[in-house]
């Protein structure tokens, strides 16, 4: 989400220096701001600047010899707001610095709301390449567990990778072996606290 926006202007003798920002308040350190200077080294670009305590994404118009930075907060993904920083850059050729001062209060303040409905569109759509992802893992594990040329141990901990836990009865009827070698190596894995069971739930579950 964006915090700020301010404009950056060349001084052939102070190098680069604010011009205009919003919030009035916004307070901006001048190490950052040569830096961004220095980075675009007058070439019409966009940068990305992400440190510890900074979050940025600037735009250099080389005809007016500005650079427009937009100031995220540190969980932002600056490739969000290129293509915005790049719109507001177009209206420098032909708008006064009274209308640009609105242009970037509007950026800052419909920006928030924009940027609320990007980042909840994009989390439902990582949430369903997990869930995916999810179900093809599972399937995959359930493939595995089920190959005859594995060992019990094998089989056994990775039927405990896809379920959270797993009665004897339910482990009997996936895991083909006798009922005598399957309690074997259950106690097995108990005693070298591979997987652990829980007498009162009467299920195993694998220790991680």
């Amino acid at each position: 989400m964006p915090e700020g926006i301010f404009l950056i202007k060349w001084d052939d003798i102070l190098g680069g220096t604010i011009h205009l920002k919003y919030p009035e308040d916004l307070e901006i350190p001048e190490p950052v701001v040569q830096q961004i200077q220095i980075s675009h080294d007058f070439v019409e670009s966009n940068i990305t600047i992400k440190e510890k305590d900074w979050n940025s994404v600037s735009y250099y118009n080389e005809a007016k010899q500005i650079i427009t930075v937009l100031i995220l907060d540190k969980y932002a993904d600056s490739s969000d707001y290129i293509e915005l920083i790049e719109n507001f850059n177009e209206e420098l050729d032909h708008t006064s610095d009274e209308e640009l001062m609105v242009s970037m209060q509007n950026i800052v303040g419909a920006s928030v709301f924009r940027t609320r409905d990007e980042v909840i569109s994009k989390l439902s759509n990582q949430v369903a390449e997990l869930k995916m992802w999810e179900y093809d893992m599972t399937k995959k594990l359930e493939a595995i567990a089920n190959l005859d040329f594995l060992d019990v141990k094998a089989r056994i901990c990775y039927l405990l990778t896809i379920n959270e836990h797993v009665s004897l009865i339910d482990m009997k009827k996936t895991i083909k072996t006798s009922s005598q070698w399957l309690s074997s190596v259950l106690k097995t894995l108990v005693k070298n606290n591979i997987i652990g069971y829980d007498g009162n739930k009467d299920h195993y579950f694998l220790r991680y």
